[in-house]
């Protein structure tokens, strides 16, 4: 360890370090009260102001909002591709118009009675019609 005297910042007194040129303060009372001075002078002034007040609901502000989400919602809506639209119950209910009972099997040979095979999509097998 050293021998040499250093000096404390805080209250001036020679003191011998304990810890090798790291030692600003001879203990840690006065490194915790010249860092209090410091935040005590180094604050900004408070300025008297109110916290902010939060309005009421008012009509105004609830048609801003309204507009603000059908304007958000209109942009989205121009920019989203079509495959990439999440479905409705109306694309459903057109798709499933689409989608016929019995779907014609071309890989079954017909029946010697002439009835052709097809797949019934409600009782999900095959039959001859």
């Amino acid at each position: 360890m050293e021998n040499y005297h250093y000096i404390c910042r805080y209250c001036k007194k020679e003191f011998i370090p304990k810890r090798r040129k790291v030692q600003k303060f001879c203990s840690t009372s006065c490194r915790v009260r010249s860092h209090q001075l410091r935040q005590k002078f180094n604050k900004p002034a408070k300025l008297n102001a109110e916290k902010t007040k939060i309005d009421h609901v008012n009509a105004a502000g609830v048609a801003n909002a309204a507009l603000g989400t059908t304007a958000a919602d209109l942009v989205k809506n121009l920019l989203t591709p079509e495959q990439n639209k999440s479905a409705t119950k109306a694309d459903l209910r057109r798709l499933e118009e689409l989608l016929q009972r019995y779907h014609k099997v071309e890989n079954i040979k017909s029946l010697s009675d002439g009835r052709v095979p097809y797949y019934d999509m409600h009782l999900k097998m095959v039959v001859y019609r």
